[in-house]
């Protein structure tokens, strides 16, 4: 099958690089090779192969493709891989103890890796349904990998097919397409995130970033709370998006000026610290959603959020050099938000991602507008461009598209 591939030798070669010549500036295609691969098959009789209809391209992937992630995690992946996780596809073989699925069913999968799909007596995290904490990825039916992507033996989008633990499969309405159906991913993360901390309805949310991410948590947050929404966004097209969703009001990034206005609407006193940005004070956002994770929207999070506030980081910071001080200064509770696993709700029980699904399907998340550019594989290079230039192409999702 055609598909790209990550190794973690080319991975060590350009981060190498990277460090020694700072002048060194790698194309965002360069850490994958297009070529055809054996094709993935199933791991036992608890399986089922799919054959991929979209793969979607996340941040995180861009992160990568930049050489901005962190190797913390390491151990907790194997090579050569074949990255994606926002799947969805059509089912294509069925393990012999697979039930209730069906050659032929239209299916998005749960990325998440944990001791369920490989076989484990379940760890802490995952007897307590927080799969997505697991602290087995690298032990079991499979080689290391915490999630589809980032595992050898399953394959990813950015391939024609993968291979998913029963577990892992969830049925797409038939009212929902398969474009509707990949946001589903993204849309649960933000979903996670929000109930970390949900706001009430008489509370202040900023969402910092328009990007997919931070598009879906003003979803998320207006399905689940009638809290007053701010976002920022870097781009004017986000902006109006962010607003047709449902933002009560958004505000351009633009030095600090963005935070100036936000702290005045917040009821904030505007502090001009020597050589720093405007500091808000008395003030300010009951929570704060970072859906981007880097150093500017951690700054921007920690000036806007109020005294003993909340910030929910659901973007996926790295190696980042930021001041501290504010959050220490204003005492602020800092939650972290990874992937998503199972979600309460009216006292039932069910996966965030079918959370997701069900909202899509109602109606009630209008995604139509998430995926802007579809590729080929065979254009993998052009996709990432569009996908990591914004605002030359006005890209929220890009995504690849099989026959």
């Amino acid at each position: 099958m055609k598909a790209l591939t990550l190794t973690i030798d080319k991975y060590i070669q350009l981060r190498q690089k990277q460090e020694t010549d700072i002048n060194f500036r790698p194309n965002i295609y360069d850490l994958v090779e297009l070529k055809e691969v054996p094709d993935v098959n199933l791991i036992n009789e608890n399986w089922v192969k799919i054959k991929v209809k979209i793969g979607g391209i996340c941040g995180a992937d861009l992160n990568l493709l930049s050489l901005k992630t962190s190797t913390c995690l390491s151990n907790f992946s194997s090579f050569p891989a074949i990255p994606g996780h926002e799947i969805v596809g059509l089912i294509t073989e069925v393990g012999s103890n697979v039930k209730n699925i069906s050659i032929g069913d239209k299916v998005i999968i749960d990325e998440n890796l944990g001791c369920e799909a490989r076989g484990l007596v379940p760890c802490d995290s995952c007897s307590k349904g927080e799969y997505n904490l697991c602290s087995n990825y690298d032990k079991g039916d499979l080689s290391p990998g915490a999630i589809i992507g980032y595992c050898k033996d399953t394959g990813g989008s950015w391939g024609e097919f993968v291979v998913a633990h029963k577990s892992q499969v969830l049925k797409i309405p038939e009212s929902v397409s398969f474009e509707q159906a990949l946001v589903a991913e993204p849309l649960a993360c933000a979903i996670h995130g929000i109930f970390k901390h949900l706001p009430r309805d008489d509370e202040n949310c900023v969402v910092i970033g328009c990007g997919t991410i931070g598009l879906a948590t003003i979803l998320a947050l207006k399905s689940f709370s009638n809290c007053n929404i701010i976002a920022t966004a870097k781009y004017a097209f986000q902006s109006e998006l962010a607003e047709k969703l449902g933002a009560d009001e958004v505000f351009l990034v633009k030095k600090d000026l963005h935070i100036k206005k936000i702290g005045r609407k917040l009821g904030c006193r505007i502090l001009s610290p020597v050589m720093e940005d405007a500091l808000p004070i008395g003030g300010g956002a009951d929570i704060v959603i970072d859906s981007v994770g880097n150093a500017s929207s951690l700054a921007n999070s920690m000036r806007l959020v109020k005294a003993k506030g909340t910030v929910i980081l659901i973007g996926y910071p790295s190696y980042l050099e930021i001041d501290w001080t504010p959050f220490m200064a204003k005492e602020t509770h800092i939650v972290a938000s990874n992937i998503f696993s199972n979600l309460t709700i009216n006292n039932e029980k069910k996966r965030t991602l079918q959370v997701a699904l069900d909202l899509i399907e109602s109606g009630q998340a209008n995604v139509k507008n998430f995926i802007s550019h579809k590729f080929s594989i065979n254009d993998y290079k052009k996709a990432f461009e569009v996908a990591s230039n914004k605002s030359q192409n006005n890209s929220i999702k890009t995504v690849f598209i099989y026959d």
